[in-house]
């Protein structure tokens, strides 16, 4: 997420944003989808992506696919 979103990692918290972080356009969202996905080794739904608009819910979305 920091290297997609060009973010300290260190800044990244529950209340990291799409709405709040400049850089996360739509683009930068699907590419943090994608690593995500091989990261994990999962596949998220469109349905899942389009929610995925916080950390916490990235978090979240993850736990979910993991358990």
């Amino acid at each position: 997420m920091a290297d997609i979103l060009d973010l300290e990692p260190q800044a990244i918290d529950d209340a990291t944003a799409m709405e709040s972080v400049a850089s996360w356009d739509s683009f930068n969202h699907l590419n943090l989808c994608l690593a995500l996905e091989q990261e994990f080794g999962i596949t998220l739904t469109v349905a899942e992506m389009e929610g995925m608009t916080s950390y916490y819910d990235i978090c979240q979305a993850i736990r979910e696919k993991l358990a």
